[in-house]
């Protein structure tokens, strides 16, 4: 009996000494040498720990350092700090623990279509302190870096399927260079919805705040955008639509932007402020049943300058209702209400007032987005106008220009012009190439061809011109010309390069036909029963 309680004693000693030889021996670099070798051959990575650290005093706990896990691409994790609580109920499965938390440690994440490519485990707890996220999206077209992340989530599974909380913080994060700073999200995963309760962020001087859900199917439902002082600058014109794949498909039930500027090659929007309702992104934006209202100190658009510009929109399905748009341009003033629909902007009225415009050099009109395919205006007024073009070869004045009409069409096949309609034009005074010129006055009618007749007059030097003319605005060329003088020297025509050397009078008629840009005419100069051939020079 005294030999068997040695034996069992020496047993014992036997067995403790190597239990606490294993203690000890795992907490040595050596230790965790052969630790990182038993998980790696367990999975399809390669794990390196420097060393693992155990205190009685939390005896449920280890502590790893230097934790280094790779596969045949990259580095995915690596945290100079792991703590790892183990759970009480199962010490000896590895699969799930009370919590773990990551310090100062770099996560390297690559989106596989929602599979996950890392370890498969659970805890009750998943932490980060002062912590590294790198994340790799549509193939690794776009990353995400968020830095100095703070935060955690109870209970983690990577499967995601359960309920669970979250609550991160991060310093600063980069969205395809983007920066976003002191980002906060806040929320909750429940029945294949994860909520948002609290989303924001500082970018620049400004910063943005929201609430929103993500669907089963990963869309957005955001309930609430908030974006305060945003100030966006590029000098790529398609900025926007590089950064407008990230945004899957989404409902914004409310957005508002306060005060924020987006800077352009070509466009410019300077303390801009929106308000819009129900706004939904599949692959392009739709406006089903939104209501719209923008206002901004200035707009600039290829090179047009707008100043105390408002819009307000309210659409319903594919139908936009124009409810008023009011803006200054060229020291004047525009406003205009209607409809868009198809590609179609129809207006019931378009005014502008004390406009000073000045042409350019050439008149090259841009081609308009294809939103403007067509532009027709049921009531055209311009009132107390100035329109200058001062370049040398063919400068003219008028002022006090006015402009009335009705049913006009102002944009066709994307290219603006006057191509229907009737439409009178008039001014006080002025001057053609120099020739001082008082009360012109010139009405243009469209006939079904789409073909233009034009009636002008006007007072020259004491004698006065009429003309009616019939133009082809598709061909910019004047299908006849008619023209009569009395009591204004021929020499006018000249001067206006409507014919070159004219014989000397003071009463005469043409009948020309020709390029209206350049002036290049050709036909009939009649004075006193005398017929007179001109040709074109061109």
């Amino acid at each position: 009996m005294l030999r068997l309680r040695i034996y069992i004693i020496t047993f014992l000693f036997v067995t403790c000494f190597f239990v606490l030889l294993s203690y000890f021996v795992v907490q040595t670099s050596w230790g965790a040498k052969i630790v990182s070798q038993q998980l790696s051959r367990l999975s399809s990575y390669t794990i390196s720990i420097g060393k693992v650290h155990h205190s009685f005093s939390n005896f449920y706990e280890l502590v790893f350092d230097d934790v280094v896990i790779t596969d045949d691409k990259q580095e995915i994790v690596n945290v100079p700090t792991l703590v790892v609580g183990l759970d009480k109920s199962d010490l000896w499965q590895l699969t799930h623990f009370n919590y773990v938390t990551v310090i100062d440690g770099t996560i390297n994440y690559i989106h596989n279509d929602g599979k996950s490519s890392h370890y498969n485990f659970s805890a009750n707890t998943l932490k980060f302190v002062n912590s590294t996220a790198n994340v790799s999206i549509n193939n690794g077209a776009d990353e995400l870096s968020f830095t100095q992340l703070n935060g955690g989530v109870k209970p983690f599974s990577l499967s995601g399927e359960n309920k669970y909380q979250f609550d991160f913080s991060s310093q600063s994060v980069l969205v395809n260079q983007i920066s976003i700073k002191s980002l906060l999200i806040q929320g909750f995963h429940r029945d294949d919805i994860t909520t948002v309760t609290n989303l924001g962020g500082n970018i620049d001087n400004g910063f943005f705040v929201s609430k929103l859900k993500v669907l089963a199917d990963n869309s957005l439902n955001i309930d609430q955008l908030q974006l305060h002082n945003i100030n966006l600058q590029s000098t790529e014109e398609d900025f926007l639509d590089k950064y407008s794949h990230l945004l899957p498909k989404s409902t914004i039930k409310q957005l508002s932007i306060f005060e924020s500027s987006i800077q352009l090659p070509s466009f410019l929007i300077e303390k801009g402020n929106i308000e819009a309702t129900n706004i939904r992104y599949d692959s392009q934006w739709h406006f089903d049943q939104s209501a719209f209202v923008f206002n901004a100190d200035h707009v600039v658009w290829h090179d047009e300058t707008f100043a105390s510009v408002l819009v307000q929109l309210s659409s319903n399905n594919q139908e936009v209702t124009i409810e008023k748009v009011l803006a200054k341009w060229n020291k004047g003033s525009i406003n205009f209400a209607g409809k868009w629909e198809d590609n179609s902007l129809h207006l019931d009225q378009l005014t502008l007032s004390d406009i000073n415009y000045q042409l350019p050099e050439k008149l090259e009109l841009p081609v308009l987005p294809s939103i403007f395919r067509r532009i027709e205006v049921d009531k055209l007024t311009i009132l107390q106008s100035l329109l200058i073009r001062k370049y040398s070869d063919f400068p003219f004045t008028l002022y006090n220009f006015q402009v009335s009409g009705t049913g006009v069409t102002l944009a066709k096949d994307q290219k603006l012009g006057i191509f229907s309609g009737t439409t009178s034009f008039k001014s006080e005074k002025g001057s053609f190439n120099r020739v001082d010129i008082n009360y012109p006055d010139m009405i243009v009618k469209f006939d079904a061809e789409n073909h233009a007749s034009l009636t002008f007059s006007v007072l020259v030097s004491g004698g006065m011109i009429e003309s009616k003319a019939k133009f082809d605005p598709l061909q910019n060329e004047f299908l006849s010309f008619q023209l009569n003088a009395y009591g204004i020297a021929s020499s006018l025509l000249e001067e206006w390069k409507i014919a070159k050397q004219p014989p000397k009078t003071m009463n005469y008629s043409a009948d020309l036909h020709g390029k209206l840009l350049p002036f290049s005419f050709s036909g009939t100069f009649s004075t006193n029963g005398k017929n007179y051939i001109i040709n074109s020079e061109h």
